[in-house]
């Protein structure tokens, strides 16, 4: 597993002086959907693409649904996924109502053995594009 990578220079604000460096950045091959990911099984296994996209669907819609209960979800070789919430700072406890409770976002806990599939991963600089080459252009805030 090979994992591609290009160099991009940035720039930050250090002790009051501007300063360049230059990070690595991953180059995503894409997103892979629903549709993607039960053609990917289905190859893989003696489960129709059909019945495996219908279990992935039901799966979101059980996510939505218990996490929203307050449970965490657990899936073996992924992870576990929870919501953390967030709320002002009272002198009082009985001044924390509902109402001032908020979502504050998902959370995920990568399963340990996906943390070590990744933690193995070899990584490969992009070759460089083909003289002529266009590429895409990023679009940058004007200030």
């Amino acid at each position: 597993m090979a994992y591609f990578y290009r160099t991009r220079k940035k720039c930050y604000i250090k002790n009051e002086a501007k300063e360049e460096k230059f990070f690595a950045v991953p180059v995503t091959k894409g997103t892979l959907g629903m549709e993607e990911i039960a053609k990917e099984i289905s190859s893989k296994s003696i489960a129709k693409e059909s019945a495996i996209l219908a279990v992935l669907k039901e799966l979101s819609i059980i996510m939505k649904n218990k996490l929203g209960d307050g449970y965490n979800l657990k899936l073996d070789g992924i992870g576990t996924f929870g919501v953390a919430i967030t709320s002002l700072g009272f002198d009082k406890e009985e001044n924390i109502t509902p109402r001032r409770v908020k979502f504050s976002k998902m959370t995920y806990r990568a399963d340990r053995d996906l943390v070590d599939v990744l933690q193995d991963m070899k990584f490969v600089k992009e070759p460089p594009a083909p003289k002529g080459a266009i590429g895409k252009r990023i679009k940058r805030k004007q200030k």
